[in-house]
């Protein structure tokens, strides 16, 4: 089922249509020129066009899909333990500590990086492409395969934003030194805790 939008006072086919019309009608100009010959310019199909109320359609799908989210971090957090170190010393201060998950892709940047450049240059950069992707990705439509430019950035953003979270995660030892055992796959002697390799 299609509706058609016809261009100009035409039946779609080159004809024009004279409409019955109210005497309290002002007059119309008079159509001339190609716009009785026009073709249709737009074919729409009636199931783009429907459209439903953002409440309680689309709110109740986010609040089953936060809801969701809510039971699986909380099933997480009581069978995974979180990795705390152990009782702060006053008189021994890391240097570097290692930064929590959130912040460690920071923290790793920081360690390739000048600090004006990890610090600031780069998260600047980030959010000055991020406020100009709809103005480099022009494209209305809303299907994923034509709107490659925004896919794109997107996807080369949270591949190097992952990337930097694993490493400083899972291959940075104590004073955020890299960790050739477990990089290697080696385990750690439970005695030393990696201490002396994580160099």
């Amino acid at each position: 089922m299609a509706t058609v939008v016809g261009g100009g006072n035409g039946d779609g086919r080159g004809r024009a249509v004279r409409t019955p019309r109210s005497p309290l009608a002002r007059p119309e100009r008079p159509v001339t020129g190609p716009e009785l010959a026009a073709a249709p310019l737009v074919v729409r199909r009636r199931e783009e066009e429907e459209t439903v109320v953002t409440f309680p359609h689309l709110v109740w799908k986010e609040f089953l899909a936060g809801l969701a989210m809510f039971v699986f971090l909380l099933a997480v957090s009581i069978q995974v333990n979180a990795p705390l170190l152990q009782r702060a010393n006053t008189a021994i201060t890391p240097n570097p500590a290692k930064a929590p998950w959130y912040f460690v892709g920071l923290q790793e940047l920081l360690e390739r990086f000048p600090p004006v450049m990890a610090g600031v240059a780069f998260p600047t950069f980030v959010i000055i492409f991020m406020i100009l992707t709809p103005y480099l990705d022009r494209n209305p439509s809303r299907r994923l395969q034509d709107r490659k430019v925004a896919i794109i950035m997107f996807t080369i953003y949270m591949c190097l934003a992952v990337a930097f979270v694993v490493i400083g995660v899972f291959f940075r030892g104590q004073a955020f030194n890299w960790n050739w055992p477990m990089v290697l796959g080696q385990p750690c002697p439970t005695n030393t805790g990696c201490l002396n390799s994580a160099t």
